[in-house]
């Protein structure tokens, strides 16, 4: 990837030089060409000038004076100059003898200068080589008398132009080599940050769970992508860590119910030929035993997915219409035990809470205490607005709990005293559900006895 970056980066800047040097060239060449043009029309014209006076009057002294004047313009302006009469004949030649003599009437040059035009062009000559030329008449009044030709090689421009090119390709050789240098250290600083992250995937993927990225340095995308790295980590290993919890949990709190229930079986097959209706005893005792085996592992799952953190967003819902909806379900459970259910709530009282928690919190507290609270008592539930936090409170005439049971009592598989049959999994759940909810739990001992277990909910 490195090289992949860096290439694209030198083929970019190599593309942004060719497409600007390649136009300037061009550009080059046609001011050049034009330079050389505007030099020959203002030098053919001082040159007609002496021209004019050999061919008013013609001597060997006046053509000596002409002759000498054009060859010292080629040998300083590399250019052929060659001076004709008004029929094309060849007067003076500065590649002397050259063409002296000769007629070149049919040049396009010389027939547009006898009509009075100056006239510029390009032709190949008969040596073979691009030559500019350049063609001004001779007049004096309205008499002509000749035209002087200039001719300029075109490889000379070229010459000129290439030197022009060379220096802005070797700067721009520079640039290149410039851009490679800051592109390798461009794709080097991506990747490298790359290269980390990668090898933290690698040691997370071996097996170490605490392996994070650094998530504070790099640019903004290789920052977002370490942070949700991290992210996916931090679940990873926290649904490990709640596998082995509950596998740990799992193995220790089922181990007794199963050497309880296994006891009883064996028990039950001892005495069902002896005595058959303490066989049936010890059979119902291992139903029992089955049932509260059922229980503890339908709590550690529901424990095990509040642990995972994995809760929707949380919802406004009524409390006070889930509590009196509660309260009714429960009063015939009661009844039986004859115990007695009342309800004291607002007409309405909104709260945020995660999908369900608010069931499972009343369900757990009326429960435990129906658990505990006596015949002829009863247990009530409140329901209390806050600006802030709305209070559940499920009260009851039990007969309490000490300081010691009253801090550990939402830790996970803690029982009361008088508790056998439970799992010692419901209020590990309520706290989680409340906390889940943005709230907290409590419970408090009431006067002169019974319990109160409270529950906070985030007022919407």
């Amino acid at each position: 990837m490195k090289w992949r970056l860096a290439i694209s980066f030198i083929t970019f800047t190599l593309a942004v030089l060719l497409v600007q040097d390649i136009p300037l060239a061009q550009y080059f060449r046609g001011v050049e060409e034009a330079r050389i043009v505007t030099q020959l029309e203002r030098d053919g014209f001082v040159l007609a000038s002496t021209s004019q006076e050999a061919l008013e009057s013609p001597s060997i002294a006046s053509m000596e004076t002409l002759q000498d004047a054009i060859d010292r313009y080629q040998i300083s302006n590399n250019a052929r100059i060659l001076v004709t009469d008004k029929v094309g004949l060849v007067l003076a030649d500065s590649a002397s003898p050259g063409l002296v003599g000769e007629s070149i009437y049919r040049h396009k040059g010389i027939q547009a200068s006898i009509d009075g035009v100056i006239a510029t062009g390009k032709e190949f000559t008969a040596d073979n080589t691009k030559r500019l030329y350049v063609a001004v008449p001779i007049i004096h009044g309205d008499s002509l008398y000749g035209v002087v030709l200039s001719t300029y090689p075109l490889d000379a421009i070229n010459s000129r132009v290439l030197r022009r090119i060379s220096i802005i390709a070797a700067a721009g050789g520079l640039a290149l080599v410039l851009a490679a240098f800051i592109a390798i250290l461009f794709a080097r600083g991506i990747t490298r940050r790359l290269d980390r992250l990668r090898a933290t995937t690698v040691d997370f993927a071996m097996g170490d769970l605490t392996a994070r990225a650094d998530q504070d340095k790099g640019d903004s995308e290789i920052r977002s992508l370490a942070e949700s790295f991290n992210t996916m980590a931090d679940r990873i290993a926290r649904l490990f860590e709640q596998q082995r919890a509950f596998a740990a949990d799992a193995s220790h709190q089922l181990r007794t119910p199963l050497t309880a229930l296994q006891l009883r079986l064996e028990d039950a097959r001892s005495l069902i030929d002896e005595d058959p209706k303490l066989a049936s005893l010890r059979l119902d005792a291992a139903v029992a035993e089955s049932e509260r085996l059922q229980a503890l592992i339908e709590g550690l799952l529901v424990l095990s997915r509040a642990d995972a953190k994995n809760y929707p967003d949380s919802q406004v819902f009524d409390l006070s219409e889930v509590a009196r909806e509660r309260c009714e379900g429960w009063a015939a459970l009661a009844a039986e035990s004859d115990i007695g259910m009342s309800i004291t709530c607002p007409q309405q009282a909104l709260v945020r809470a995660v999908p369900n928690a608010l069931e499972q919190v009343i369900d757990n507290y009326v429960d435990n205490a129906l658990a505990i609270a006596p015949p002829h008592s009863s247990i009530s539930i409140v329901v209390v607005p806050g600006a802030k936090f709305t209070s559940l409170h499920v009260k009851d005439d039990g007969p309490g709990l000490d300081n010691q049971d009253l801090e550990r009592a939402f830790n996970r598989f803690w029982r009361g005293r008088s508790d056998s049959t439970g799992s010692g999994l419901g209020l590990a759940i309520v706290e989680r559900l409340v906390v889940a909810s943005g709230g907290q739990v409590r419970l408090t001992n009431r006067i002169p006895h019974g319990l109160d277990a409270q529950a906070d909910f985030p007022t919407a």
